[in-house]
């Protein structure tokens, strides 16, 4: 079985699956057994099976936490920092160099990443668009989009829509292991990929206005946030 099909595989049971997102979510977070059997309604026999099917692809690395009693250390799981090529949540290279490799030619300034960055989110959310014909104007329709680009990305995100304004939060940074060299560089860029998105998908609801807040994942946070309002378009 070539690695492909084995990561396939590992991945197609449903409750591996959903455990995986759940340890991918609080990456610098340990579990065990006990904590994933009880999370997830399982047999502790059945959690720590598909933990093992987890770790032995790579998608987890494990250590052990010595109890107080003096009996067998408990083994802790947790998110791999090994990148696998098939992986999920997927890591965007793809899009980071075309995006570095466009803004090197446009003249290799900040300001230039940022604007390529961001002409980038907006035609990723004129293609998802252009399913529907038309921008939706329903904040739920809006929601639902901007869901299906943001895990397309990787972002294991939650998007909600409530009084009119619409709450973006990513769990994870796809870019994640480019961001030590210059965070604050790779996470302006990575906004402005959102940002781009979001002004495309958003455009039928107002004029829009997002508050970035303080929680990034470059700078060891375990969500980056998004809140975005909508006022007309004549204030």
């Amino acid at each position: 079985m070539d690695r492909e099909h084995e990561l396939s595989a590992v991945m197609a049971d449903d409750t591996r699956y959903h455990i995986y997102r759940s340890i991918a979510e609080h990456p610098g977070m340990d579990v065990t057994v006990a904590d994933i059997a009880r999370d997830f309604d399982l047999h502790p026999n059945v959690a720590r099976m598909h933990l093992a099917k987890l770790e032995q692809a790579g998608f987890l690395s494990t250590s052990f936490r010595r109890t107080s009693g003096g009996g067998r250390p408990a083994k802790l799981y947790r998110l791999s920092d090994l990148v696998v090529t098939f992986g999920f949540p997927p890591r965007r290279y793809d899009l980071l160099s075309r995006l570095a490799l466009d803004a090197l030619a446009a003249g290799g300034s900040r300001s230039d990443a940022l604007r390529v960055c961001r002409e980038a989110g907006a035609a990723e959310g004129r293609r998802a668009l252009a399913v529907n014909a038309d921008s939706p104007l329903d904040g739920a329709a809006v929601a639902a989009v901007i869901t299906t680009i943001t895990e397309e990305q990787g972002l294991l995100p939650e998007v909600t829509w409530h009084d009119h304004a619409l709450r973006v939060v990513v769990h994870n940074c796809s870019f994640r292991e480019l961001s030590s060299a210059d965070p604050d560089l790779v996470c302006a860029m990575h906004r402005a990929f959102l940002r781009g998105v979001l002004e495309v998908v958003t455009s039928g609801l107002g004029r829009l206005r997002i508050d970035p807040g303080d929680s990034r994942i470059s700078c060891g946070a375990e969500r980056c946030e998004m809140l975005c309002s909508f006022g007309v378009e004549d204030e």
